[in-house]
């Protein structure tokens, strides 16, 4: 997007006076005990890509927003590996949708809001990053993540 003209070609599918905003969305899965219960938190997070990184990465700031947890599942009434993991890809991809069903709709329609210049601006929020680390990134792109996505090599060879 920084190396064409990707900006001058979403202006003009926009309205007159309508800007785009561009969003990140980040989540990790993180377990919230270590020796009893093994309970875990899933949480999503969205923030705006005009802010700098050094701000936007700092709790303190509160740059990035809370949006929803997804889920964690055994996906026990799964008898197979096969099965179990599509189960974890369907579960995942639809609660994704769900979360992000609002920002898809403002994406097509526009939202007004009131900007730091303190006027009301239309603006149109597209995801432009996803933010994930190695066993989320397989998830969201539903792949196993003990095989090598570029080659067909068993993992024992």
């Amino acid at each position: 997007m920084w190396t064409d003209d990707w900006w001058w070609n979403m202006q003009q599918h926009l309205p007159a006076g309508a800007v785009v905003a561009l969003m990140i969305l980040a989540s990790d899965k993180t377990n919230l005990t270590c020796f009893h219960g093994d309970k875990a938190a899933w949480p999503v997070y969205l923030t705006v890509r005009n802010i700098q990184k050094d701000v936007r990465c700092q709790p303190s700031k509160h740059a990035t927003v809370l949006i929803g947890y997804l889920p964690i599942s055994k996906m026990l009434h799964f008898k197979d590996d096969e099965g179990h993991q599509l189960g974890h890809y369907w579960l995942f991809h639809n609660c994704m949708h769900l979360v992000m069903e609002p920002l898809i709709e403002a994406g097509h329609s526009g939202v007004e809001m009131i900007c730091t210049d303190w006027n009301i601006h239309w603006i149109f929020p597209i995801l432009v990053a996803y933010i994930a680390d190695h066993p989320e990134q397989c998830l969201i792109a539903c792949c196993k993540e003990n095989h090598c996505p570029h080659c067909v090599v068993r993992p024992n060879q």
